[in-house]
Formats: C-alpha cells, sequence, structure tokens
C-alpha cells in the first residue's frame, strides 16, 4: 500500500508543473524598483503603518468601555446597529491581528535583507492563510453604509494581497540566483 501512495505522489509531482496553475514572477516591483527592494520597502510600509494604527485602536477599545450602552444605542439608529456582534469583540482581535501582522512582518524583513528563502516562505503561507482569517473576521462585522471606511479597507487588503505576491516573486528571484551560482562554482571547479 505504501509503494502505492509513493507512487501516486511521485506521479502527482511530475505531473503538478503541468497541470497545477502558476502565479506570474516578475522581477520589478511597481515596474521601476528591484522585486526584493521592493519588497523590502513594503514592508517598512506596512510595519510603520501597522504600529500607527495600534494606538487608535487602543483608543477606540478604551472609549468602547467607557460609553455607556445607553449612549451608544442613542447614537445610531437601531437598524444600522449590530445588536449580535460586540464591536469590543471586534477591536480586540483587530488589535490581536495587528499584533500578530506586526511580529510576521519583522520575520519578512529579516528574510528580504538576509536573502533567507525559508523566512520568506514561512512570511508567504502565513500571510495567505492570515489574509484569509481577517477578511473573514471582518466580513462578520462589516458596515455597508461605511463607505470612506470600506474603501480604505479594500485598498490596504490590496496592498497586503500584493506584497503577498511580491514576496512569491521574491522566493523564486532567490532560487533562481542560488541555482546560477552553484552552476558556476560547479563548472569552475571542473575546470581547476
Amino acid at each position: 500500500m505504501t509503494k502505492f501512495i509513493k507512487r501516486h505522489l511521485q506521479t502527482m509531482t511530475k505531473l503538478c508543473p503541468s497541470i497545477c496553475p502558476t502565479l506570474p514572477v516578475v522581477r520589478k516591483c511597481c515596474f521601476c524598483v528591484p522585486v526584493r527592494k521592493g519588497v523590502t520597502i513594503f514592508g517598512y510600509v506596512n510595519l510603520v503603518l501597522s504600529l500607527l494604527s495600534l494606538p487608535l485602536l487602543v483608543f477606540l477599545v478604551v472609549e468602547q468601555m467607557t460609553i455607556p450602552k445607553a449612549e451608544q444605542s442613542t447614537a445610531k439608529p437601531l437598524e444600522e446597529t449590530h445588536d449580535h456582534l460586540d464591536p469590543l469583540i471586534h477591536l480586540s482581535l483587530t488589535i490581536a491581528f495587528i499584533t500578530v501582522d506586526v511580529t510576521m512582518t519583522i520575520v519578512l524583513l529579516v528574510g528580504a535583507h538576509k536573502k533567507k528563502k525559508s523566512l520568506l516562505k514561512i512570511y508567504l503561507y502565513f500571510g495567505i492563510v492570515f489574509q484569509l482569517l481577517t477578511l473573514c473576521v471582518d466580513l462578520a462585522y462589516f458596515d455597508y453604509v461605511e463607505y470612506i471606511e470600506n474603501t480604505v479597507y479594500f485598498f490596504f487588503l490590496a496592498l497586503n494581497v500584493y506584497l503577498l505576491f511580491l514576496v512569491n516573486s521574491t522566493i523564486h528571484v532567490i532560487e533562481e540566483s542560488s541555482e546560477v551560482q552553484y552552476v558556476v562554482y560547479q563548472e569552475t571547479r571542473q575546470s581547476a
């Protein structure tokens, strides 16, 4: 039985490059900066924005905790409130998500500076799962009336997806450059 599974896995790995869809690999970020520098720039921008949003979110949590429930219910009409969803829970989850995002962005920056493919892959896989998780939680608390907030939210979501795309391209560029260096080393060693 295990021979069958091994053979099946080998067949699937051989077929996967021709069957499985792959993302295109870019060499430039925003058509002008090399992709690794672009990932570094986007990483620092992401880190700064995340760190700037933390005090605002903590302020909103404190405000939610100090305003009595009676004042909150009179502030908005009844049809606009989400009675079944507590904004305090959403704000606390968002703060936790941003804290994790800051940690993972530091992993990304270390990986990008040191050309560590393993750290970049950790960020890529974690980032995909994390973006989907954050999107699912935020959609539960989504307010369709707030057009400006929604536009800003989806703009930052698009930037994060683009960052993940750039990280994937950086991983491929690092793999290609390491293969080229190995081949050059082998050729020079054989000729000597």
